[in-house]
């Protein structure tokens, strides 16, 4: 394979003004005509890191391996080329899997990998393929965002989990998520995305920097509105919220996204609540086919002066 050594010089960043603002933020690492060559490459050398002993076996793993071209290579679909993750003691939330979404290669035995490049080159557009796709899958902006979350104590649930008997299993597990105070709000999703993001950020805040937030799980109605809408919505406000405040969310509270009650789903849920937040705008039909019956609804700052 031909081999394009160029390079992008700091001092010449990009002239158009959206290109200019994210060379701005990423350090002057964001260069058009780079992406370009990398979406006519079949391949880039994502090596990136330092190999060094480790601590407790002596064997070699790679340490700071996460080079941006690692990334970028799969988004654009060439083939990526790093160490062997598994052999190099290299760890994601998600793995990817030698030869299917990258070629990890054994420095010790580096003929092994042109070896079979070279008995199977069709090899190439596939991993180029499925790469592109696992990356796409596990750490575009969303699911990047939500693992985050979950690692930080926020729980939103992805409706791939949930797709066999999806109702019964996602109501099963929301059960099991319920606390001491179990509060519902019905967003109207209908409202612009501006109203409808300030409306959950004022919930999702208020209840993240509650003195009792451990004991909270935040339901969300989403009727008439997608799973997936929902979370990104959820997501979003939550994400802005960390970003903006130097918030703790390592103890909760829990934030669950519901829609659809059955007649014994309700029964059980409904003895478990214990308030409806009114939102400035919400979604009066949704609140009267939930028929939550004699549940208390609480206004935002009222809930926020009590302690439980």
């Amino acid at each position: 394979m031909p081999v394009d050594s160029t390079s992008d010089d700091f001092g010449n960043p990009p002239s158009d003004s959206y290109h200019y603002l994210q060379w701005l933020q990423t350090g002057k690492r964001h260069y058009p005509n780079y992406y370009q060559r990398l979406k006519e490459s079949a391949a880039c050398a994502c090596f990136g890191g330092s190999i060094s002993p480790s601590y407790v076996t002596r064997e070699p793993i790679v340490e700071w391996w996460d080079s941006w071209r690692f990334w970028e290579s799969l988004a654009a679909g060439c083939v990526t080329f790093h160490v062997d993750f598994d052999k190099y003691g290299v760890k994601l939330p998600v793995m990817p899997e030698n030869w299917r979404h990258y070629i990890g290669i054994d420095l010790d035995n580096m003929q092994d990998t042109v070896d079979r490049i070279a008995d199977d080159p069709g090899i190439l557009e596939k991993i180029s393929r499925e790469g592109r796709q696992w990356a796409i899958d596990n750490y575009a902006p969303t699911p990047t965002a939500l693992r985050f979350l979950e690692m930080l104590g926020f729980h939103i649930p992805q409706t791939e989990k949930y797709q066999e008997n999806k109702d019964e299993r996602a109501f099963f597990s929301l059960l099991l998520d319920l606390r001491e105070i179990n509060l519902i709000i019905f967003p109207d999703w209908s409202q612009s995305e501006e109203s409808l993001s300030l409306d959950l950020k004022r919930v999702i805040g208020a209840i993240a920097t509650h003195p009792d937030k451990s004991k909270i799980t935040l339901l969300v109605d989403t009727t008439n509105i997608s799973d997936e809408d929902a979370n990104l919505f959820l997501s979003s406000a939550a994400m802005n919220l960390l970003m903006e405040q130097d918030l703790d969310v390592s103890d909760g509270p829990e934030i669950r996204s519901i829609a659809h009650l059955n007649e014994s789903q309700r029964e059980a849920l409904v003895p478990r609540l214990y308030a409806r937040i009114v939102l400035d705008k919400e979604n009066k039909n949704s609140i009267a086919l939930a028929n939550l019956g004699n549940i208390r609804s609480v206004q935002l700052e009222s809930f926020i002066q009590q302690n439980y």
